[in-house]
């Protein structure tokens, strides 16, 4: 059999040390990690690691755009039904495409004819989709166990949808996705949004069974119209999506990756991805770690190549000042913001979502991971040597 020739042994030696070195900054960072989760003085460091996403950042460099089929009117300056109803009759005089009602009319009032005005509303027009809330939840399989209507949907059939709002914690989780579909009493019941979504196309898009949709948060400029200007704005709800719901209401108040939104933007943020087929694409967990460890090991590569150009050049500013480890920093740090740039390029244009947070922490321990490798592996020369003396 013949032997493996110097150069595939050096090779194979170059291989092994590259997949330590990468194997031991990702332990590093593991590491750091676990601290960081695991001790409660440090919880601010962990809410921060948690719901750490790069996708954040790059909403951040995104421009503006102006959305021209949603529009929001805003339910805060309203304080009974009598006025909501007004609204909604002059919202449907504009003409919309569909209205989603973000308000649950919940037991009958005091006022009848209020009461009266809402049920009208409801009878009359069949592009409007109300809202419903579910409570009591129960395990996966029964989900909750009641649900809460506007008081006339025993009388009149009305395109409903669930507007329940899920968050892990409510006061620091970030809100990235939204469920379309909601388990009640084992049954599945579509969201607000779905209903809306499936009135506005004219054909069921969205299903109770699908899966939670990821929402695209590239920053968006929706015309908000005040209750008091609808008439004057027709030209922002003729044809238009229109939603109705309280922008200025603290409970229904949500952390997004743009910052602290209102549950009814939340709601045009969701619809916006779904009518616009752009939901946000995230890689499954298998590839997210073959894309990690290959940044890494290519990172290494680029250093090490970095690094012998240096050594075995003759300049002296090559040789002491750009191969030293404060200008290895600088081109490392260059060549992760040339991978953020990529990346952000295919989450601007394809919406996939590549997450370098693991990989980038990996990157900075790259050298130090190198330096303890070749300590443990002169350590290991030394103790063989000892062990051979005293055979």
């Amino acid at each position: 059999m013949k032997k493996p020739s110097i150069i595939t042994n050096k090779i194979i030696l170059q291989l092994q040390k590259s997949l330590a070195a990468v194997g031991l900054s990702f332990i590093i960072v593991w590491g750091y990690a676990q601290i960081a989760l695991n001790l409660s003085f440090l919880n601010p460091i962990s809410e921060a690691i948690a719901n750490f996403s790069i996708t954040d950042k790059y909403y951040q460099m995104m421009p503006e755009v102006e959305n021209r089929s949603l529009t929001i009117v805003d339910l805060t300056p309203l304080h009974d039904r009598g006025e909501i109803a007004n609204v909604l009759e002059e919202i449907e005089a504009c003409c919309p495409a569909t209205i989603g009602v973000d308000c649950v009319f919940e037991g009958g009032k005091s006022d009848t004819l209020a009461d009266d005005a809402i049920r009208s509303i409801a009878e009359q027009y069949h592009n409007i989709v109300f809202s419903y809330k579910l409570l009591n939840e129960q395990s996966d399989c029964i989900g909750y166990s009641r649900s809460v209507h506007s008081f006339f949907t025993d009388e009149i059939a009305v395109r409903e949808g669930v507007a329940n709002m899920y968050r892990d914690n409510f006061y620091t989780g970030i809100k990235r996705t939204l469920k379309l579909g909601w388990t009640h009493s084992g049954n599945k019941e579509l969201s607000l949004v779905g209903e809306i979504v499936n009135l506005y196309a004219g054909t069921e898009v969205v299903t109770a069974r699908d899966n939670d949709m990821n929402i695209n948060f590239a920053p968006t400029h929706f015309s908000i119209v005040e209750p008091s200007e609808i008439l004057q704005s027709r030209h922002l709800i003729e044809g238009r999506i229109v939603f109705l719901g309280a922008l200025a209401d603290e409970i229904d108040m949500h952390y997004t990756p743009i910052g602290k939104m209102s549950g009814v933007e939340l709601l045009a943020y969701a619809t916006q991805t779904l009518i616009e087929d752009r939901q946000i694409i995230e890689l499954p967990m298998w590839l997210q770690v073959v894309v990690a460890v290959f940044l890494v090991m290519l990172t290494n590569v680029l250093q090490l190549l970095y690094l012998r150009w240096t050594s075995k050049s003759r300049s002296p500013l090559v040789f002491h000042v750009m191969g030293s480890a404060y200008m290895l920093g600088v081109v490392t740090f260059l060549w992760i913001a040339l991978i953020m740039w990529g990346t952000f390029l295919c989450f601007n244009l394809y919406n996939v979502s590549v997450e370098l947070g693991w990989p980038i922490a990996a990157m900075a321990f790259l050298s130090t991971s190198r330096s303890f490798y070749a300590a443990c592996e002169d350590y290991y020369k030394i103790w063989e040597k000892r062990k051979a003396k005293k055979k």
